[in-house]
């Protein structure tokens, strides 16, 4: 079967929550008695925003995958393929609770009638100089497309810079070190492999732990490089989110280099990858123009989508 060209997006939704205490996590900012007043009617316009903006970037083309971050749990997801935008598609859902201490997790949604899943897995991060310090983990998952090479999702979202914590960037290096293992692993059995790796890395294409995980230094066959497909955009200086004046592209995609050759079964579009920011979801600043249209700002519900944009790549079949 001749597939049709598909989409894979990677969308950090922002908090995603919803309205109930959970005992097991640090969910208190997000409840109905909170400052924030996180309730039902917010909850829901936040999942029409969120399946809206989605549903636009599959306008004209089916998806393949969607990785997310920052949901709380299975039931946020469940929530939202079903809202009307996006019930159309036959999505799977790789989910599962990760320690991290804010309650947030990453989750892959797969289109079952493209993707034929293997297995999903979740990799550990353990930082050894700060015990006490839960992240979130890495999903691993691998289908087949065609019947001729496997595909390796991974969707990460590495720790904040939030906090002036002079450890944070040894985490995400840390976090790099434990993706980049597991993709030379994987490479050891299956030479062949395909591999998008998207996520919110907390850090830009130029900073150390994005530029180890790209490095020539490897330990993979067949040169088979890994590529930040964010390194065009962020020379053009664009972004998917901002401080102040500050244009980060914290959000990527990184393949194999095998993907960006055309004479495969299947390849990225113009070995490039994108960033969706139509202006219906952005905000004009008065200081700082236009920014993502987040759901909170100065601690103020303003019903906005995230604090960062889409980003996106196009997969053709041959």
């Amino acid at each position: 079967m001749l597939l049709k060209p598909g989409r894979v997006v990677f969308y950090n939704v922002e908090n995603l929550f919803d309205t109930i205490n959970d005992p097991e996590k640090n969910d208190e900012e997000f409840l109905p008695q909170s400052k924030a007043q996180w309730n039902t009617r917010k909850y829901e316009i936040k999942l029409e925003h969120i399946s809206k903006v989605l549903a636009s970037i599959f306008d004209s083309i089916d998806p393949i995958a969607i990785g997310l971050a920052e949901v709380e749990n299975k039931k946020v997801i469940e929530d939202l393929i079903a809202q009307p935008a996006l019930k159309k598609f036959n999505l799977g859902i790789c989910h599962h609770d990760s320690p991290d201490e804010r309650g947030i997790d990453c989750a892959l949604l797969y289109n079952k009638e493209i993707i034929e899943e293997v297995f999903d897995h979740f990799l550990k991060v353990d930082f050894s100089f700060d015990s006490a310090d839960k992240t979130r983990d890495i999903i691993y998952f691998k289908g087949y497309m065609t019947e001729e090479f496997p595909v390796y999702f991974f969707v990460n979202h590495w720790t904040s810079r939030r906090t002036a914590n002079v450890d944070s960037e040894k985490k995400r290096i840390t976090e790099a070190m434990v993706l980049k293992a597991k993709i030379e692993d994987i490479y050891k059995g299956e030479p062949y492999a395909r591999i998008i790796a998207m996520g919110d890395f907390n850090d830009n294409p130029d900073d150390k732990s994005l530029l180890y995980l790209c490095s020539g230094k490897h330990k993979f066959p067949l040169q088979q490089d890994l590529v930040n497909l964010m390194r065009l955009p962020q020379q053009r200086n664009e972004f998917t989110l901002k401080y102040k004046d500050d244009n980060d592209i914290f959000d990527q995609f990184i393949v194999s280099r095998n993907l960006l050759t055309s004479s495969y079964s299947y390849y990225v579009k113009n070995s490039a990858a994108h960033i969706y920011n139509p202006k219906w979801i952005m905000f004009e600043h008065n200081k700082y123009g236009w920014i993502p249209n987040r759901t909170y700002a100065s601690g103020k519900w303003v019903g906005g989508y995230s604090d960062h944009l889409p980003v996106y790549l196009d997969i053709c079949f041959h």
